[in-house]
């Protein structure tokens, strides 16, 4: 996902400058090509200066780039390259074998919110409020185009981590063009009008260019991401079409391994760390730090918290590397790095230590759930993979996260093809499990208006279940477009 202004912004005054200087009255073409040449020079490269503008909106993003987006934020931190007026997801600048290794999100923190405006006449507020916008309303701007924009705000996603070193990066080339990551992303709905001059006039189809006679200006929606008047309403449905990425807040990938300072008491303490604070409450704070990123599976920054915390704190009860202590929390935090091998192992110490009493087979099955639940897919086998395909769609369907829901249905599709539960008296309800995950699926992109692809995966799920879904039963469609009305006709 790329956005370069110049050529377009260049190529559209030239043709507008054109067109003006046959005409009558027209009065600025000086002005345009005197603000298109102002792109080339330095001072103009300036007005897009990356530090000035770290809370850009991503109006520009079609639905492709925003699928991708929100699949790689649902298990990764986003990073970008961010320059001037251009800004580019890099992709690839993630370990897709240990999801969250160099961070991720914590779940949106939803908002009241209400719907706020931006108003742009000219190209230096264009700049200023929209600097990704350049590309597609620069030309139109200087050649006397307002917009409007309204926008609403219904929650934040923050990024496990503050700060980002190089140092964290370099074993992984595709990040090396990298020069911001996302430490937050704002969700929501927006919608931009464009208000174009009319003159009756003229009889000239060049909108926005007059030679002194009646003017007015027509209001016309020019693009929309989500659903504005879905935001203020309080239905679930509705709230599904109100979380739609709209606007980033970019931070600088900062150079070296990442500061490190002395405490007075002794010892280091991390970034953010209070000098004043005591190293047990310092190690307090780490550890609480260390289980929050555990949620949000961010393996690597969860162990490096628990590594500093109890360097800081040596008390055995609460050590990380003490079965009697918190070695349950490191384990878990191994399985989400991918050190699946040692995450169990140290597992099975805390358990057995913890609870002596616990019949060995009890605590092997406590040990694989959990592996189940925390180690990478790519680390599962069998069976194991279909109850992890579950959890995640479960958890994509209650953020309404629709790409995921679709990747991890299609997925959940083919592994059920290969695998059977294993026998015994769970086996039925875990096929119950695993169609009702296929459900949420489907009712994860209907809600999402890719009804389609939804049927599709609610058909399957159905099927499955034994039961034969005639599409064409006026009672099927009935029942489908009550619970999805956005897919009438659909």
């Amino acid at each position: 996902m790329k956005y370069s202004p110049s050529a377009q912004v260049a190529a559209r005054s030239t043709a507008l400058a054109m067109t003006c200087a046959g005409l009558a009255g027209c009065g600025f073409g000086q002005q345009l090509t005197k603000d298109s040449a102002l792109e080339s020079t330095f001072a103009g490269q300036h007005r897009c200066e990356a530090e000035a503008h770290d809370r850009p909106f991503v109006i520009e993003w079609d639905a492709t780039d925003m699928a991708t987006f929100e699949s790689r934020a649902a298990s990764d931190m986003v990073f970008v390259r961010y320059e001037g007026c251009t800004l580019e997801v890099i992709d690839s600048c993630a370990d897709d074998s240990t999801p969250g290794r160099y961070g991720s999100y914590q779940p949106p923190r939803w908002t009241s919110g209400s719907v706020e405006e931006v108003h742009i006449e000219n190209s230096d507020e264009l700049y200023a409020k929209l600097p990704l916008g350049v590309a597609t309303f620069g030309g139109r701007v200087e050649a006397g185009v307002k917009l409007d924009m309204e926008y609403f705000v219904s929650g934040v996603a923050t990024a496990t981590r503050s700060t980002m070193h190089r140092g964290a990066l370099a074993q992984n080339p595709e990040c090396a063009n990298a020069t911001h990551f996302v430490y937050a992303y704002s969700l929501g709905a927006f919608s931009i009008y464009a208000s174009e001059q009319q003159s009756a006039e003229l009889n000239v189809e060049v909108k926005g260019v007059g030679t002194g006679g009646k003017s007015s200006r027509e209001r016309n929606s020019d693009k929309r991401g989500g659903d504005l008047a879905a935001c203020t309403k309080s239905g679930a449905a509705d709230s599904e079409r109100c979380r739609v990425p709209i606007r980033l807040a970019l931070r600088r990938i900062k150079p070296g391994e990442g500061p490190v300072r002395e405490d007075p008491a002794g010892g280091k303490l991390t970034q953010g760390a209070v000098p004043e604070d005591t190293p047990k409450e310092i190690a307090v704070k780490l550890r609480a730090a260390a289980m929050k990123k555990a949620m949000a599976k961010d393996g690597q920054g969860c162990l490096a918290d628990l590594d500093e915390a109890d360097k800081l704190d040596p008390d055995p009860t609460r050590m990380s590397t003490n079965p009697a202590g918190q070695m349950h929390l490191r384990a878990q935090c191994e399985m989400i790095k991918g050190d699946c091998v040692g995450g169990k192992l140290h597992l099975r110490k805390a358990h057995q230590t913890q609870s002596p009493h616990v019949p060995p087979d009890i605590v092997d099955d406590m040990v694989e759930q959990s592996a189940t639940r925390f180690c990478p897919l790519t680390q599962l086998q069998g069976w194991a993979r279909v109850d992890r395909l579950g959890q995640d769609l479960y958890h994509a369907w209650k953020k309404g996260a629709a790409s995921q829901c679709k990747a991890l249905g299609n997925q959940l599709v083919k592994e059920l093809d290969k695998h059977r539960p294993p026998a015994g008296i769970s086996q039925s309800s875990d096929l119950k499990g695993a169609y009702t995950a296929l459900a949420w699926a489907g009712e994860c992109l209907a809600k999402a208006d890719q009804c389609a692809e939804g049927k599709t995966l609610m058909r399957e799920a159905e099927k499955r279940r034994g039961r034969t879904v005639d599409l064409a039963e006026p009672g099927y469609t009935q029942r489908w477009e009550k619970s999805f009305p956005n897919c009438k006709g659909k």
